[in-house]
């Protein structure tokens, strides 16, 4: 009997022990469950491009658009220039990034014609970026050579105009047109809206061809974009360097090739909201846009991320006001980390290209530090996850269509308040 209550005894204490264990590992995992108010989300919400199809068109022209365009001795069959060479006659920096993607497009859609930008009122173009790849533009070298060559050969060859129109573009047709009148190089500073290019019959054989037809305004926006304004120069990338993590980790990737894997970027990690206010703005303005702001920052916090808004505006008092505004909307357990190019750069807006001459190469270091916050500016907003800014603001409405993502615009509602919605006006 009493080895039978021995037995018992032990069966006992291992039931209890087994008890006890069970209770403590179920604990344990409880303990290490994650808190259940972050749901990891690493995907951007507000981005808007088909990357596929983007990529696809990219590479069409990549492999369609032949180096021999840019023949060493003769003329192309067409150049076609960007040009801007005196005072009022070319636009701001923003509308000038649009005239280049209509001139790009019309040289890729006439059969052999080559591309290239001649400007240096106030600056030239390459002081702050590069072309992707060198072949798909000409460089300073060799539209000299080709000016200068026709210049001395048959100056009757070139054909300068002020502005391309829409209607001209809509129904010329100029291969035609161009080769009876011996056409050999077209320079032109105003180039209106591609949408009418595009809609031209007498291209469609080549804008099919590198898929353009599939394209929305802004994604032909972005295709140019890529080519020719993505790069930053070796100059703009050593201001750009500080700047770094919040373009993304890097300063410039080509768009062909695969993407960073999650956790491996910080695209991944954070979420980058750009805001762009004007010199009219009004406190009620900035207080709108910083609610928005704060809003798409508790979203993104909620995903496991940590969130970015990076301020452009042309004054250090606007930037100010939208940083207190911001920072009283900011959650205290987890803060909006706030950025902008540092005060040392000169407050110049980019309107003002429109109004300057052509620079003197001798001026060249001053010149391009006056106009490098607002480059630097566009820069950084067209590598943001989301922006918010005015309506109808048109540098916004590029750095978003070259970042492709969803923009918030301000806007008053009948009852007179401030509201941001989404942006449907393109260009």
């Amino acid at each position: 009997m009493r080895s039978k209550g021995w037995v018992f005894t032990i069966i006992f204490i291992f039931f209890l022990y087994l008890s006890f264990s069970s209770l403590n590992s179920i604990a344990r995992s409880k303990s290490q469950r994650p808190n259940t108010d972050i749901i990891i989300q690493r995907k951007n919400p507000y981005r808007r491009s088909n990357s596929t199809l983007l990529t696809s068109v990219l590479a069409h022209i990549q492999s369609g658009y032949v180096a021999n365009r840019t023949p060493d001795f003769d003329t192309p069959p067409l150049l076609v220039l960007y040009s801007c060479r005196k005072a009022n006659a070319c636009g701001t920096f923003e509308e000038r990034l649009l005239s280049m993607t209509t001139a790009y497009l019309f040289a890729l859609v006439w059969d052999g014609a080559a591309f290239g930008i001649d400007m240096d009122a106030p600056t030239k173009f390459d002081w702050y970026y590069e072309m992707t790849l060198g072949y798909m533009s000409l460089n300073e070298g060799q539209v000299n050579f080709y000016l200068d060559k026709a210049e001395k050969e048959d100056p009757s060859s070139i054909l300068d105009l002020d502005k391309m129109s829409a209607k001209e573009l809509e129904t010329t047709d100029f291969m035609t047109q161009y080769r009876s009148d011996n056409v050999k190089i077209l320079r032109c500073g105003q180039w209106e809206n591609w949408k009418a290019l595009l809609n031209n019959p007498s291209v469609w054989r080549y804008r099919d061809k590198y898929q353009l037809q599939h394209l929305t305004p802004p994604e032909i926006f972005y295709i140019v974009h890529q080519i020719l304004f993505r790069k930053p120069s070796h100059w703009l990338a050593g201001h750009l360097g500080p700047y770094l993590d919040l373009m993304g980790g890097e300063m410039y990737r080509d768009p062909i090739q695969k993407k960073p894997t999650p956790n491996e970027s910080i695209w991944n990690r954070w979420m980058r909201i750009g805001i762009h206010m004007t010199s009219d703005s009004t406190q009620e303005e900035m207080d709108c846009v910083a609610s928005r702001a704060a809003t798409v920052c508790r979203s993104a916090q909620v995903m496991g991320k940590e969130c970015h808004v990076f301020l452009s505006a042309p004054s250090q008092d606007i930037i100010q006001a939208l940083q207190k505004s911001i920072q009283a909307r900011s959650q205290k357990e987890r803060p909006t980390i706030i950025h902008a190019v540092s005060e040392s750069y000169e407050f110049t807006p980019a309107s003002t290209m429109d109004e300057a001459g052509p620079v003197d190469p001798s001026d060249e270091q001053r010149v391009k530090l006056i106009y490098a916050r607002s480059i630097m500016d566009w820069t950084i907003l067209s590598r943001m996850d989301y922006l918010i800014g005015g309506y109808g603001d048109l540098y916004l409405k590029t750095a978003a269509a070259g970042a492709q993502v969803e923009t918030g615009v301000f806007e008053y509602n009948k009852e007179g308040d401030c509201e941001v919605v989404p942006m449907e006006e393109w260009f």
